[in-house]
C-alpha cells in the first residue's frame, strides 16, 4: 500500500514542501510551521478530492477554468489574461467544487449578487464575459457537452466618451511643475504618458509597456511586434506607430535621461500600470474640476474621432490604432455632435453633385 505524502522540510528554501499529484508544492515558510504546513496539505487534499483532475471524466468548474487557463497561457495576450484571471479564480472559489453536470445560470448571477463592490454595469458585464469565454471555449473544444451558464448577461454600461480637448488641457494644467531641481515631478511624469497618448492614440498598456528596444528614432516609428492582436493574427505583423513632431520630441527628451529599458516611468522609477494610471487621472480630475467619466482610454477615443473629423479615411484609421479589422474603428463615427464636421461634409457632396 502506497504511503500518503507528509511534509518535509527543504533547508535550502526555508519552507515545508510536499509532494502531490506528482507535482512538489510549497505547503508553509519557516521550520517552526509544521502544523500550517500540515493544514495547508489536508487542504489541498481535500480539493483535490472534490476538483478532479482536467482531464477526468467527472469535471467540475474549477476543472474546467484550470483546463483553459493552460490554454490561454500560450494563445492569449498577456494583459488580457491578467485582466481575466481575477474573475476566474473568484468563480472557482465560489463554485468550482460543482460539477458542470449541476450547474445553471443562476449560479453564475448569485456569484454576481456576492460581489456588491462591483458597482458599475461596465465591471459586472465584464465579469461574466471573463468567465464565460472559458465555458465557450470548452464546449467548442468539445470537454463539456454545453455552456451551462449560457444566457446569463448583464446590460451593457454607458459607452465610453472622448475625452474633450477642454479637459485635456486642464488636466495637464494640475498637474505640477515639469522640473524640481533636476527630476521631473509625478505629475510631470503623469503628463508625459498622457500628452503620448494624446499624439499617437496608443492603448494606455502599449504606452505602459513601451521599450526603447521599440522605437526606431532614424525611421521616426515605434514597432511593437507583441500588441494585443498578435496572437489572434493569422500571419503576426508588427504594429506600426508613426511618430508626430510631438510625440517625437518628448521621446527624444526622455531619452537623454536614460532611466532604464521602459520609455515611462512613475515617480518611483517603476513601469505605469492601468490602475495608477487611472489614480494619477482621478486625482488630476478633481483638482481640475473635471467630469468623472473622463477616463484614461477616453484620450485614446479623441484620437480616433479627431483622425475621422479630420478626414483620415477608416482603412488608415484602422492601421494606425492597431485594429484587425475596420469593424472596431467604426466605432469612432459617432460624429452626431460634430455639426461642423457635417456641415463640411453637406458642402462636399453638394459640391460633387453639382459639378457632375
Amino acid at each position: 500500500m502506497a504511503r500518503s505524502a507528509k511534509p518535509w522540510f527543504n533547508r535550502q528554501k526555508d519552507c515545508w514542501m510536499s509532494w502531490l499529484n506528482g507535482k512538489r508544492v510549497k505547503l508553509a515558510e519557516g521550520k517552526r510551521n509544521k502544523k500550517a504546513a500540515q493544514d495547508r496539505l489536508d487542504e489541498l487534499r481535500f480539493e483535490a478530492v472534490h476538483n478532479p483532475h482536467p482531464d477526468s471524466a467527472e469535471l467540475t468548474v474549477a476543472s474546467v477554468i484550470e483546463r483553459y487557463q493552460g490554454f490561454a497561457e500560450k494563445r492569449v495576450a498577456e494583459s488580457t489574461l491578467a485582466t481575466r484571471k481575477p474573475y476566474l479564480q473568484s468563480f472557482a472559489e465560489e463554485t468550482g467544487w460543482r460539477p458542470i453536470s449541476d450547474c445553471r445560470p443562476d449560479h453564475m448571477e448569485t456569484w454576481l449578487d456576492k460581489h456588491p463592490e462591483w458597482e458599475s454595469d461596465w465591471t459586472k458585464n465584464a465579469a461574466i464575459r471573463n468567465v464565460q469565454v472559458a465555458f465557450n471555449w470548452a464546449w467548442k473544444c468539445r470537454i463539456v457537452k454545453d455552456n451551462p451558464f449560457r444566457g446569463v448577461t448583464h446590460r451593457v454600461g454607458e459607452p465610453r466618451r472622448n475625452m474633450t480637448e477642454k479637459e485635456f488641457q486642464a488636466v495637464l494644467r494640475v498637474t505640477g511643475s515639469e522640473w524640481r531641481k533636476t527630476k521631473p515631478t509625478p505629475g510631470a511624469r503623469f503628463r508625459q504618458v498622457l500628452t503620448f497618448l494624446w499624439h499617437t492614440g496608443c492603448r494606455p498598456c502599449e504606452a505602459c509597456k513601451l521599450r526603447w528596444a521599440d522605437v526606431d528614432f532614424g525611421r521616426e516609428i515605434i514597432v511593437l511586434r507583441e500588441h494585443k492582436s498578435s496572437r489572434t493574427q493569422r500571419k503576426p505583423r508588427p504594429r506600426i506607430i508613426p511618430l508626430d513632431p510631438v510625440a517625437l520630441r518628448l521621446l527624444r527628451s526622455l531619452q537623454r535621461r536614460n532611466e532604464g529599458d521602459h520609455v515611462f516611468l512613475n515617480h518611483r522609477k517603476t513601469v505605469w500600470n492601468k490602475d495608477s494610471l487611472a489614480l494619477r487621472l482621478a486625482r488630476a480630475r478633481e483638482k481640475a474640476g473635471v467630469s468623472d467619466d473622463a477616463k484614461v482610454y477616453g484620450v485614446r477615443h479623441a484620437f480616433g474621432t479627431k483622425a475621422i473629423v479630420n478626414g483620415v479615411d477608416l482603412k488608415t484609421l484602422s492601421e494606425l490604432m492597431g485594429h484587425t479589422t475596420t469593424r472596431m474603428t467604426e466605432h469612432y463615427l459617432h460624429l452626431s455632435g460634430e455639426t461642423a464636421h457635417l456641415a463640411a461634409a453637406m458642402r462636399l457632396a453638394n459640391a460633387r453633385r453639382s459639378s457632375a
